[in-house]
């Protein structure tokens, strides 16, 4: 079994920097585990911990049964692979990728058998006598993988491994990790800031913020249900829109903010009900706000983005700015007027205070 295991793990830098914060999380045997957040939010170092290159200031790190708390890095039966690929500028991709065998004084056949394996499932074989100066970086990254694939740990650990490389790398890289995952069947927790590759990697995220895990869960059970306004605001692009106002009650529930009078729907009515009337925030993803000319909410266009298949709309209404993603190619201009429709079966409510979500049964959303 190669489950990971968090208890209670905290981290402090000079008895005062309280980076990691008391954090609990199961990564499960074979999962392919997401950590992200933005910078200086402590998941790099919760996956040095794991690797064993930051000592834990309290709490336990188990991978299987054991506990490795004390464990050297090297008895750990991890693979890490980093940010700047770490390979050895004067060795060819070969003994790059045979290096950390040579030293566990594997046998030449074996070390020629693992190198030749990982060098056919990341595509190396023509390139096994060149140095690294003479590859690309989405090649040097292969080599990278490939140092770490041929130890056949029990946990592969990634470091932000795609952020050096161009928009159009990343995205083949990110199909290629994923498509190797599922080839060696074995566990991987991988750190990134960018939501885009938790969201399209990961079977499970776990979203940190300021030293504490927020929440933990399948991609799109973040995106349809986050807890709080941070990981409704981190997770989704462009991030989703945030609008206070209150809550009314007349015939039907209301929310109302500057220029905006929006009913809510009736299956809202259990989980809000203690709260109106009251201040919330409103968060609703630009995707669910439409342009209708029967619209009761009127906006003005400050700036348009359009991105080839599709549009993203700057709009104010008095002091308020959201945003609007359209799929149709709209002739719109900044200045323009425009009539909005709130699609507020896929609203969000929050606690002004605390910021966290209210609960609510979803059964009859759209």
């Amino acid at each position: 079994m190669a489950q990971v295991i968090l208890k209670n793990v905290n981290k402090i830098y000079d008895g005062k920097v309280h980076v990691v914060k008391d954090n609990s999380l199961e990564i499960h045997d074979k999962e392919f585990m997401v950590l992200v957040g933005p910078s200086g939010c402590g998941k790099s170092t919760t996956l040095r911990m794991i690797a064993g290159l930051e000592e834990i200031t309290s709490g336990e790190i188990l991978i299987g049964d054991r506990v490795i708390n004390n464990v050297p890095p090297k008895d750990r039966d991890i693979a890490m692979v980093f940010q700047n690929y770490a390979l050895y500028p004067h060795m060819t991709v070969f003994n790059n990728m045979a290096y950390g065998l040579k030293l566990r004084k594997f046998s030449k056949a074996e070390i020629r058998q693992r190198v030749g394996e990982a060098a056919e499932i990341l595509g190396l074989e023509e390139l096994l006598e060149r140095k690294p100066k003479a590859l690309s970086g989405g090649q040097r990254q292969r080599v990278a993988l490939g140092r770490a694939i041929v130890r056949h740990p029990q946990v592969f650990l990634f470091d932000e491994p795609l952020s050096n490389l161009d928009a159009k790398l990343r995205v083949q890289m990110r199909a290629e990790i994923s498509k190797l995952h599922n080839r060696l069947n074995t566990t991987i927790i991988y750190v990134t800031h960018d939501q885009v590759e938790a969201m399209t990697m990961g079977d499970r995220i776990a979203v940190l913020h300021d030293g504490i895990i927020q929440q933990v869960d399948t991609p799109l059970n973040l995106y349809d249900h986050p807890c709080n306004m941070f990981v409704a605001g981190f997770i989704g692009s462009p991030a989703m829109n945030f609008i206070p106002g209150r809550m009314e009650q007349g015939e039907t529930s209301r929310f109302i903010s500057q220029g905006i009078d929006v009913a809510i729907p009736a299956y809202f009515n259990e989980s809000l009900k203690s709260h109106v009337p009251g201040d919330v925030v409103l968060g609703i993803r630009p995707e669910n706000i439409r342009i209708d000319t029967q619209g009761s909410t009127q906006a003005l266009v400050e700036v348009v983005e359009p991105m080839g298949n599709e549009i993203v709309v700057y709009c104010v209404i008095d002091e308020t700015r959201f945003l609007l993603r359209l799929e149709e190619r709209m002739n719109l201009h900044p200045g323009d007027t425009i009539s909005l429709d709130f699609k507020m079966d896929f609203a969000h409510f929050f606690d002004t205070e605390t910021e966290k979500a209210y609960n609510y049964d979803i059964s009859g959303r759209g």
